[in-house]
């Protein structure tokens, strides 16, 4: 499929799984040999823009993930004021 069938100002709306997904078709066509030398160029661009799409997902995905982690270790740490700390007897 050459690169008009899916425009570039469509990769920003894509879900990461879309873009994969469309990432993988490209790589398909480009091994298969079938594309000419200018649908090869513009295959390679509209995958290039793919990559970057899916990273930029990536990374978003780590900072949230990343966020979440750390939300969640610095509530583990707090010690919650409305309990009294462990009282073992005979200690």
């Amino acid at each position: 499929m050459p690169s008009s069938a899916s425009p570039t100002n469509k990769v920003p709306q894509l879900s990461f799984e879309q873009a994969l997904t469309s990432l993988q078709d490209i790589v398909a066509q480009l091994e298969g040999g079938t594309l000419s030398l200018e649908e090869a160029i513009g295959a390679f661009r509209q995958g290039s823009e793919l990559a970057a799409h899916c990273q930029h997902l990536i990374a978003d995905a780590e900072l949230r993930i990343s966020k979440l982690t750390d939300s969640t270790e610095s509530d583990a740490s707090v010690p919650d004021s409305n309990h009294s700390p462990l009282q073992v007897p005979g200690l």
